[in-house]
């Protein structure tokens, strides 16, 4: 059985100085000033020029920096006061979460406790402690876009050639507890859902289901 207390999310970084336009000064954009010598420069930094870029324009490869505004207040990532970033928080719904584990997957997640306990050791110092099943060598929180390639990597041993979402995992849970014959007020209770019919959305009939239903169907009524 496992308890699901808390979940993390990764919040927007916030300026918490007084001035956040003078704390990001050094990253601002601004156009330069007509015939401004420095737009013709082809190599070191970037540098943005007066010109209105086209769509796709080849000077920045399709990805065109935008001016910040007279007034900028952005750059936060950069403030030595920032808040946001990591953050533990309740996860939705009311109360906490408890779902049964099959036996196969309970023994992987104690090999993979044995290996995070190796890694904690050879990180030494560097290890950061925040009680997390899932994180990344050091112990910090696995970053979404590393989290992202793991999972296309997943696919492509997996020879899915489906553009799937990480989310969608979650329609294949509940289709493949259906098919095994879960009821469906049991599928919402792993699924964590407070409506039922939030669960109906998220599942759809299978061909074999289908299947199953008109052989079930056609014994009812023909058979003797």
């Amino acid at each position: 059985m496992i308890r699901i207390f808390w979940q993390i999310k990764r919040l927007r970084y916030r300026h918490g100085c007084t001035d956040p336009h003078a704390c990001g000064e050094r990253l601002h954009r601004y156009p330069c000033p007509k015939d401004c010598a420095k737009a013709k420069r082809t190599s070191g930094r970037r540098h943005i020029c007066l010109t209105t870029c086209r769509t796709n324009c080849a000077k920045h490869n399709g990805e065109c920096p935008k001016f910040c505004a007279p007034d900028c207040a952005k750059h936060a990532v950069a403030c030595p006061d920032r808040v946001g970033g990591w953050m533990f928080v309740k996860p939705k719904g009311k109360g906490k979460r408890s779902t049964a584990l099959p036996l196969p997957l309970v023994e992987l997640l104690k090999l993979h406790r044995a290996a995070q306990e190796a890694e904690k050791i050879v990180a030494g110092e560097r290890w950061q402690d925040w009680d997390l099943v899932w994180c990344m060598p050091d112990g910090s929180p696995i970053d979404a876009g590393d989290d992202w390639d793991e999972w296309k990597a997943i696919l492509k041993e997996a020879e899915i050639d489906k553009d799937a979402r990480v989310h969608d995992a979650r329609h294949t849970a509940a289709t493949l507890l259906l098919e095994l014959g879960v009821d469906l007020r049991v599928v919402q209770a792993i699924l964590g859902h407070s409506q039922l019919t939030t669960t109906k959305r998220y599942t759809h009939i299978t061909e074999s289901l289908a299947t199953e239903a008109a052989a079930r169907m056609g014994r009812a009524l023909w058979e003797t």
